[in-house]
């Protein structure tokens, strides 16, 4: 049964056909939704379903979340989704889900489509990749809503990234989200006698509430490996946490060492990392220890579930630290302007013969 990876709008898009380019990610069904048609080429047409959502002459949502989600719903209504909806259900959960919050198309997208998989009882995980604490408020109105919406609709487990660089090339972010995406579906792991984590462990890490990270780094030596992972896990693009944001919650970790002497290494290379985890916090710890000389190279890897939302950009009110994903964050409020030019579709109508305009209430 193979795992399944969902990509909506350009960010969500770029990274699904960055993933298809894996060789540790050749058994995935992959999908992108999109409004941008040029966003598909040739290196990736033949491993990645693109589903295009057209809704007038204009291409983009103009970064407006309901311009997006009425995208979606209207090709939804349309039934351009079925052959997708029927390989989420036969695919292995969750079905991982890829978007930007900053934009309009994904981060309006995102949340029906979850809440379709949701209501046939299928498992999703929302990847989502924030903007940079500087870029402009557009950009984060959107976040705090996307975060909002996906707390409403039931989503408990979920992973962010942050553009803290505030760079147009997302690159960098995109090639540590297919890494975590390697790791969440044990693409990363080998099977050893001293202790292997398999599909039964990956799962409850997967079922764990709260957010995920998962990094992972490989050198030529301990100490470079040591300071590389830990660096990844506390100075990387996915948040880190403070031991004052965990309070309450109950973690669950996987490390994963395959080195010459993995089974002597471990400790050292994990064990800046293990000083910074309250071992009364950890529910359960699994671990990967291979032993094998890698071609001279040493591999590690770290995956923490259960961790407190990660900061997010004040908006409106001041910011409130909590457990939940949308617990204590405020509706954006936008300016007029951007509520004066809706989507149009002048000539299609809803599978019902509903006027698309009427039903939506889009505008001219």
């Amino acid at each position: 049964m193979k795992n399944m990876v969902v990509g909506l709008g350009n960010t969500g898009t770029n990274v699904v056909k960055m993933a298809a380019l894996s060789s540790k990610l050749d058994n995935i069904t992959y999908y992108a939704i999109d409004s941008v048609m040029t966003n598909m080429d040739l290196d990736s047409i033949n491993d990645v379903t693109f589903i295009p959502i057209i809704s007038d002459e204009k291409s983009g949502s103009g970064r407006d979340r309901e311009r997006g989600k009425a995208m979606y719903l209207f090709h939804e209504e349309n039934h351009a989704f079925d052959e997708m909806y029927k390989a989420a259900s036969e695919c292995k959960t969750p079905v991982i889900v890829i978007t930007s919050a900053a934009g309009g198309t994904g981060s309006g997208s995102t949340v029906p489509f979850c809440d379709a998989l949701i209501k046939k009882g299928i498992d999703v995980i929302p990847i989502i990749i924030c903007p940079n604490k500087k870029d402009p408020a557009a950009f984060h109105l959107n976040t705090n809503d996307l975060f909002v919406d996906l707390s409403e609709i039931g989503i408990k487990t979920y992973a962010i990234f942050e553009n803290r660089k505030g760079d147009a090339d997302y690159t960098p972010i995109n090639t540590e989200v297919v890494e975590m995406i390697e790791l969440l579906f044990g693409k990363r792991y080998d099977a050893t006698d001293l202790d292997s984590i398999d599909d039964s462990d990956l799962d409850k890490l997967l079922e764990m509430p709260g957010r995920i990270m998962a990094v992972q780094a490989e050198a030529s030596s301990l100490q470079i490996l040591q300071k590389e992972i830990t660096r990844k896990l506390f100075v990387g693009s996915q948040p880190m946490w403070k031991p004052e944001e965990v309070n309450d919650n109950t973690l669950v970790t996987a490390f994963g060492l395959k080195s010459m002497f993995a089974d002597v290494d471990f400790k050292n290379v994990f064990g800046e990392i293990d000083r910074r985890i309250d071992p009364e916090k950890v529910f359960d710890n699994y671990r990967n220890i291979v032993k094998d000389d890698n071609d001279g190279m040493m591999s590690a890897s770290v995956i923490i579930a259960g961790l407190p939302r990660s900061e997010i950009k004040e908006i409106n009110g001041d910011y409130k630290e909590t457990a939940g994903l949308g617990d204590g964050v405020k509706r954006g409020v936008r300016p007029t302007f951007m509520k004066q030019k809706r989507a149009s579709v002048e000539t299609v109508k809803g599978g019902d013969g509903t006027s698309a305009i009427k039903k939506f209430k889009w505008t001219k």
